[in-house]
Order: C-alpha cells, then sequence, then structure tokens
C-alpha cells in the first residue's frame, strides 16, 4: 500500500509543534490545528495538480533539490531536509532560521498555487478562524515540510520524476478523505483550482463545522484599518438578537402563565429571525465580496510566469508586479536614472500601525535580494509613504520606519548595505487622492529608486 504523506506529515505537527506556533503567531491552539488540519490536503492537493501539468513534476523536483541542499537559501541557508523534520521547533524558535525557512515555504506555495496563492490562503484563513498572515505563515511551514518527506521518499524509492508523479497520483485518495468540508466549499468557489477543487468539494470528506471569519483583502503596500472596520458590522446586530432571544426564554421560564401572544418580547423574537437571517446573509456576502477582491487584486499584477535571469535563476513572478518592471529597468540601457521614476511593492504587508513585515511579504522580499545579487552594479533607494490621516510627524516616523524594515530585510538576506539607503516621505508625493478609502490604500506604500545601474 502506497504510504499516506498526509498522515505522515500530520505526526510532525503534534501538540508541542502546533502550541509553539500558535503562540509564534498570536492564535489559539484550537484554531492553529484546524489550519495545519486544512494547509496540509491543501499543499499535498496542489502538488497533484502541478505535477499533471507540463513541467509541473520537474518545478517540484527542483524544489526539493533546494530543499535538500543546505546554504541554498541564504548565506546561513537551512539544513537539509532530515534535519529540518527532526529540528522544525527549533528552527522556528530562531528569528534567522525561521525567517529563512518561511522565505523558502512562500516560494514554494507561490509554486504550487500560483496566483491562486492569495485567494486560497484567504480560504483556509475564513475556514480556520486564524489571520489571513497566520494562515500563510502556516502554508509556508506545511509546504517544507511536505516537499521534505516527497524528497526523502523519492530518494529512498529513485524513481526519479516519473516515481514523484506516481506517488503525488496516489495521494489524492488520501486527500479527498482528510479534507475538512467546511474549507472544501470555500476552495471550491475558487476558479482554476482544477484537481485540489475537485478532491476539497469531495461530499464524502470529513464534516467539520467551519468558523467563518469575515476577511478584507489586504493593500498593496500597507494595512487597510477602512477595510478591516467594516467587514464584521452584522455582528453587534447578531449578538444584540442572540441576546433578545436568551431574554425571551428567561421572561417566559418566570411567567409560564402569561399568553405568548400578550408578551411584548414576541415582537423582539420575530424581527430575531429576521436579524439572524440578515447577518448570515451578511456574512456570506462579505466572504463572498473579500474572495473577490483577492482575486481583483491578483489580476491586476496580470499572469505569473517564469523570468529566467541571465544566470538562468527563475523567478515566478507576475506581468505587472515591481519585480518585473524593475528588471526591465535595469537591463534597458537607454532609460537614464533619475528621480522621478519610483517602483511600488506590490505584495509587502506590515502589521497595522507598524513596521514590523508581515510573513506574506517574503517571497516578494526574497525577489528583490535575487535580482539585487543579479545585478550587483545596482544601488537602490527605498521610499516610505503613508496617506495623510492623523500627524504628520507621527506619518512621517512611521514611513521612514517601515522604509528602513525593508532595507533592513535586504540586508539580512545578503545585500551590501552600501547599496542602499531609505527615506521617510510620510504624506508627500500622494499618487491618488486621500478623500477617498482607495486612494489612501494606494498612498501607502514602500517604492524603490534605482540610484546607480
Amino acid at each position: 500500500m502506497p504510504v499516506n504523506l498526509l498522515e505522515v506529515a500530520t505526526s510532525y505537527f503534534d501538540n508541542d509543534l502546533v502550541g509553539q506556533i500558535s503562540n509564534m503567531l498570536g492564535e489559539t491552539q484550537r484554531n492553529t490545528q484546524k489550519t495545519v488540519e486544512g494547509a496540509l490536503p491543501s499543499l499535498l492537493g496542489g502538488l497533484a495538480q502541478k505535477s499533471s501539468e507540463s513541467g509541473g513534476t520537474s518545478t517540484i523536483m527542483h524544489l526539493i533539490g533546494e530543499l535538500m541542499t543546505p546554504n541554498q537559501v541564504t548565506s546561513k541557508g537551512l539544513t537539509p531536509a532530515d534535519d529540518l523534520l527532526h529540528n522544525l521547533s527549533n528552527i522556528l524558535a530562531k528569528s534567522d532560521p525561521s525567517s529563512n525557512l518561511l522565505a523558502l515555504g512562500a516560494r514554494i506555495t507561490q509554486s504550487i498555487f500560483g496566483e491562486k496563492t492569495s485567494p486560497v490562503t484567504n480560504a483556509l484563513a475564513a475556514y480556520s478562524g486564524v489571520k489571513q498572515s497566520s494562515a500563510s505563515s502556516i502554508l509556508n511551514i506545511a509546504g517544507p515540510v511536505l516537499l521534505s518527506l516527497l524528497g526523502q521518499k523519492s530518494a529512498g524509492d529513485g524513481a526519479g520524476v516519473s516515481g514523484l508523479a506516481a506517488l503525488l497520483k496516489s495521494q489524492t485518495s488520501h486527500v479527498e478523505s482528510a479534507f475538512p468540508s467546511g474549507l472544501g466549499s470555500l476552495l471550491a468557489a475558487i476558479p482554476g483550482l482544477g484537481l485540489l477543487s475537485r478532491l476539497a468539494n469531495n461530499p464524502g470528506a470529513v464534516s467539520q463545522e467551519p468558523i467563518v471569519r469575515s476577511q478584507s483583502s489586504y493593500p498593496a503596500y500597507a494595512e487597510d484599518e477602512e477595510a478591516y472596520s467594516g467587514g464584521n458590522r452584522w455582528l453587534p446586530w447578531l449578538l444584540l438578537a442572540l441576546g433578545a432571544l436568551a431574554l425571551f426564554f428567561v421572561l417566559r421560564s418566570c411567567n409560564k402563565e402569561e399568553k405568548p401572544v400578550d408578551n411584548p418580547i414576541e415582537a423582539v423574537v420575530d424581527s430575531t429571525a429576521s436579524t439572524i437571517q440578515a447577518a448570515t446573509d451578511s456574512a456570506g456576502a462579505t466572504l463572498d465580496s473579500a474572495a473577490q477582491a483577492f482575486k481583483d487584486a491578483t489580476a491586476k499584477l496580470g499572469t505569473f510566469a517564469k523570468r529566467k535571469l541571465p544566470s538562468g535563476l527563475e523567478l515566478n513572478i507576475p506581468e505587472l508586479g515591481i519585480e518585473n518592471k524593475l528588471i526591465q529597468f535595469i537591463e534597458d540601457k537607454s532609460k537614464p536614472i533619475d528621480k522621478t521614476t519610483w517602483f511600488n511593492f506590490d505584495r509587502l504587508l506590515f502589521d497595522t500601525g507598524k513596521s514590523t513585515l508581515r510573513p506574506e511579504s517574503q517571497e516578494q522580499l526574497t525577489n528583490i535580494v535575487a535580482i539585487l545579487k543579479e545585478y550587483p552594479n545596482v544601488h537602490i533607494k527605498l521610499g516610505g509613504y503613508t496617506d495623510n490621516t492623523g500627524s504628520i510627524a507621527l506619518n512621517k516616523k512611521l514611513s521612514q520606519e517601515r522604509a528602513n524594515s525593508v532595507m533592513g530585510e535586504l540586508v539580512r538576506q545578503g545585500i551590501d548595505q552600501a547599496r542602499l539607503t531609505a527615506e521617510g516621505y510620510g504624506p508627500e508625493h500622494p499618487v491618488a487622492s486621500n478623500d477617498t478609502p482607495a486612494g489612501r490604500v494606494e498612498n501607502r506604500r514602500i517604492a524603490i529608486r534605482v540610484t546607480q545601474k
């Protein structure tokens, strides 16, 4: 009987490790466990789908090779797969190894799901009740674990590419039976997932009641506080309705001789049913809206495709993303360096009101590092910007701290700090009107300007 990779992978996520991850992410252990249980079959189903595509199995083999080779990610690198599996807790407990693992995991997740990465992550977060950033981090931890197991199995069998494809095909029944139905219905609503959608939406999947949270789509450069504030407007009404319903039963139990029709609470109960239904409808509409927002944001970047650098290194980047624009500018000798040509990050996220980069930012930052290493003569300036809400002084301070944070991450991944500068401009140089929420989102950004090439 073929090995059940899901069963083996799950064994590594014991209570101690799940507790460690939940503390690291600021989530409850129960919700973290639910996220792991949804992430593993999602990733394995995605790998099975990938292996059925032209060149997909070779891409998976390349990722396995990167994971199994020490010192591949940065100068400090990750340990080989065996060490990763048996020292996952130690890796996550240390800043540099943990960041390296999350960065590699982000590349793995992006390679598996491509432009569907954000919708899949959003669906996982909605199902399990964790933040979208936490769902992304758990996917980025689970991905290397699964690939490590695939690497071990492939190396042991010695069957090569065809053997790997056959192994992944043999896992589909395990994925199908392990999929939580609550997550499956959310994933099935995402177009273009192919095999993963069919496996996830299997009627015989494990039945679990989803914890549904309203998930607002995140802006490209920073937090969207206005989007957060509107996502749960139905919740107070739902709580009020439930409270009224409880009050009705308390009063009825205290005065059973009073006719229900004479009880004024009856009117509240009638409206309660309507309010609960409206709240339920609103929750569903919010989820649909969030999924559509993610789809729209991703669509604006164009199709993700492999971009080969002169060294032969391939980046999986969107057509209209900052990576493509930066490479084109660097390679075009006719494009002069000036003080007005800036390129905006489009997948860079910060914690609300802070300069702390979210784990989802790692993939794009790692791509920028790869580009800067490919063109060692290039120097850049990082500009931080905010909208005009609040104090100008505080906005300028925050924008400087965020620009510094990005610069620090580039340095941490091996870029000489002498090639980088950073400046926070606060609300100066807006690119859109601050009179609308959408405009303010555009103005909160981090940008790159080439100062030498």
